[in-house]
């Protein structure tokens, strides 16, 4: 999901903007604005938190899925995600 060049991204924003619409996929009850906010304040928050940024993006959404799961939302489970 990321595009490596000299270890890390190109543009990390098109990287969460792929984030986002993954999510946007799984939780189709949550307002794509709300992913968005959630995406780049999770993403912001990790980075001033990091001493390596190669897997923020990945942290991201694995935080971002973690806080709307908690929260209640349903995930809508597609037939190519891993069960």
């Amino acid at each position: 999901m990321t595009e490596p060049a000299g270890g890390g991204l190109v543009d990390p924003e098109v990287a969460l903007q792929r984030q986002v619409e993954t999510l946007v996929q799984r939780f189709p009850d949550v307002d794509r604005g709300e992913l968005q906010e959630r995406v780049h304040s999770t993403y912001e928050r990790l980075k001033g938190e990091a001493s390596v940024d190669s897997h923020l993006v990945a942290m991201t959404e694995k935080q971002v899925t973690e806080e709307l799961r908690g929260s209640g939302e349903t995930v809508h489970v597609r037939s190519d995600d891993p069960a």
